[in-house]
């Protein structure tokens, strides 16, 4: 065999690699999705729906809105338009092409994804449909709603190495306790991996410290160049109830209305209430306060403060607090909310704490973060 002068070599190797680095850096997936009607020069972002890191950026400039990039593992993203949040997807390999529902398609996880979504939808769908003043109807209802909880889980196991089986993960993790969720991701390194795994077990970590039985914790926020700090509203001698909430939040003013009821009955005999706005704009926060006639203390524009502390993913949000500053019910909505109010208040008589007396303690986070 002839060799090559050293030269000719190193020149053909030169080659190889620039055609090698050339085709890594080559595009490997687009992501195509309708543009809204008057989005033009509108901000659009493609970011990865686990760790929140921004993946691409656009400028609205026709009627579709395109990204493009080089991925080597799927991953979930998500794409926000104008500070909107629009629809989640798997980023892999391919064209993935979203219609104006926002369901992606093109590539085999995706479809996975809308074939699972599909099912899903259809069972809610014959669910809601259903009569349950019909004896079997009411059956079929409770059939339905028990195959329906299993669904995300079943969806979870049959892809639990993927972003399909991360995102169905996550629609049970907020609801798992912290046992489960760690005796999950030990199983699986993938979940283990997952920003957002380790943010629903870092958030029930602290849901077992802020539940029932456990001393509340304090926080302050600044609003109009003043402090505002929990344990103002926390009385020694009181029971305090202390709601969680935002305007744009539908089932906060649903249970708004039973925490008005619960103060109108119960405020004379011992029981104060505060508001916490949190992931809500003062001025939103302001005019519900106003709508909907809310007559006790709000905490205003709070935001995450309170809502990290406490391990709060959900709102509302509503913890009971006993004359000593113990928490005695948290996460409880309607009827239940009114049973424990009712068994706290019930033969209870408040002390009548003197001017100067200082309010109940709260654990002092600042030693503890």
């Amino acid at each position: 065999m002839k060799h090559l002068p050293i030269m000719a070599m190193q020149a053909a190797t030169a080659g190889v690699l620039l055609a090698s680095c050339t085709m890594q850096a080559q595009n490997n997936y687009t992501v195509s999705i309708p543009a809204p009607s008057g989005s033009d020069g509108t901000m659009a972002y493609l970011v990865d729906w686990d760790s929140g890191a921004s993946i691409d950026s656009m400028i609205v400039t026709s009627d579709t809105i395109r990204f493009k990039g080089n991925v080597a593992d799927p991953f979930l993203g998500r794409i926000f338009l104008g500070g909107v949040r629009g629809p989640i997807l798997v980023v892999e390999q391919g064209d993935i092409t979203l219609n104006e529902n926002g369901e992606a398609a093109g590539t085999p996880l995706n479809d996975r994804q809308n074939e699972l979504t599909g099912r899903f939808s259809a069972m809610v769908k014959e669910l809601r449909a259903l009569d349950t003043s019909d004896s079997i109807q009411a059956r079929r209802a409770e059939e339905l709603s028990a195959e329906i909880d299993a669904l995300p889980a079943t969806f979870y196991k049959e892809n639990a190495s993927n972003p399909v089986g991360l995102y169905w993960f996550l629609q049970d993790a907020y609801e798992m306790s912290l046992d489960a969720i760690r005796a999950e991701t030990a199983r699986n390194p993938y979940l283990a991996a997952s920003p957002k795994v380790k943010s629903v077990m870092d958030a029930a970590e602290k849901r077992l410290k802020t539940g029932p039985g456990a001393r509340y914790l304090d926080f302050s926020v600044p609003y109009d160049g003043k402090l505002q700090k929990l344990s103002d509203y926390v009385k020694p001698g009181r029971y305090t109830l202390v709601d969680f909430w935002a305007s744009w939040c539908g089932p906060c003013m649903r249970q708004a209305k039973v925490i008005k009821e619960l103060y109108n009955r119960f405020h004379d005999r011992g029981l104060d209430v505060v508001g916490v706005a949190v992931w809500d704009e003062p001025q939103a926060t302001l005019g519900a306060i106003e709508t909907h006639g809310l007559a006790w203390p709000n905490i205003i524009d709070a935001q995450t403060v309170p809502t990290d502390l406490y391990g709060i993913n959900a709102i509302p949000c509503i913890i009971l607090i006993d004359p000593e500053g113990k928490i005695v019910s948290r996460d409880k909505q309607g009827q239940d909310l009114i049973d424990d109010v009712e068994k706290a208040m019930d033969g209870f008589t408040p002390a009548v704490p003197e001017v100067s007396q200082a309010p109940a303690a709260a654990i002092d986070t600042a030693a503890i973060f």
